[in-house]
């Protein structure tokens, strides 16, 4: 199907106005071009003013939250615990409620468990949070390890600037860009080489439209199972997730082979080190 789906925008080319063709079978050329090795950014989100420099409150948990100790709840309302989760009922979570402010509110939880697709937190079970399209679980100490089993690296949501938004710290989640259903459900499993070195981490985001051979920008722009990669002749195209050395990854089409194209930036899942599907 690759050679036959490259072979179809060849045609495309040769019938339409350079104009349409160099749009349909092309990717453009940015001066600065991403780094299509290191996964995609955050998406921006809205500037934060300064956070509150109100101190936390430490209080009695709420009898029906399972808590034997005290909450440590978050400024600036102080309603409730994010990690530790805290302050609310056992059947609800502690949600950042106003990302501008930081503010909290208890949220009734859903069912959707780690890493599965939702569009709010209600959909998740209680103690998670929904963020970029995934329940996961907040957390404190950004660039450190989450505790939490199938998660990865405390990171955080930042502004426009570069400024991490008040209590918007959470946790990535363990996936195989390879096959992200097992974890993803119906989102992709995105790769992050070097946004937040020295770790390489792995995180359930939200899918794009673009087929495999398609033109990308980013890795949002691809299906799952598939990372924006610039490929040598063709340019920026998603480009299908393989294992190193494994027959058929691949499909049947002899002019595709698993290239180790990321190199020491390379995920490496169950022992066995993924690369990309290309054409010489």
């Amino acid at each position: 199907m690759p050679s036959s789906a490259r072979a179809a925008c060849a045609a495309i080319v040769a019938l339409a106005s350079a104009l349409v063709a160099t749009a349909a079978c092309t990717a453009p050329r940015p001066d600065d071009p991403p780094d299509y090795a290191s996964g995609d950014p955050a998406p921006k989100k809205p500037k934060a003013p300064p956070e509150s420099t109100k101190p936390p409150e430490v209080m009695k948990a709420d009898a029906g939250s399972g808590e034997s100790a005290t909450c440590e709840t978050v400024p600036p309302n102080n309603r409730c615990g994010l990690d530790p989760q805290c302050g609310c009922l056992e059947t609800e979570t502690c949600d950042v409620s106003n990302r501008s402010t930081g503010a909290t509110s208890c949220v009734t939880g859903g069912t959707a468990t780690l890493g599965r697709p939702c569009q709010q937190t209600g959909d998740c079970m209680a103690g998670l949070t929904c963020l970029y399209g995934a329940c996961r679980p907040y957390c404190k100490e950004p660039l450190t390890k989450c505790g939490v089993s199938g998660t990865e690296l405390c990171v955080t949501m930042d502004d426009d600037e570069g400024n991490p938004l008040p209590n918007m710290s959470f946790c990535t989640i363990t996936c195989d860009p390879r096959e992200p259903a097992g974890v993803c459900g119906v989102n992709s499993c995105h790769w992050f080489a070097t946004l937040y070195a020295p770790n390489k981490v792995s995180d359930c985001n939200f899918a794009g439209p673009a087929d495999e051979l398609e033109s990308c920008t980013s890795h949002a722009d691809c299906k799952p199972g598939l990372a924006c990669v610039d490929h040598p002749k063709h340019g920026p195209e998603c480009e299908r997730w393989c294992r190193i050395g494994v027959a058929g990854d691949c499909g049947s089409d002899p002019a595709f082979k698993c290239k180790d194209v990321f190199g020491e930036n390379a995920p490496v899942i169950n022992g066995m080190k993924e690369g990309i599907c290309q054409d010489d």
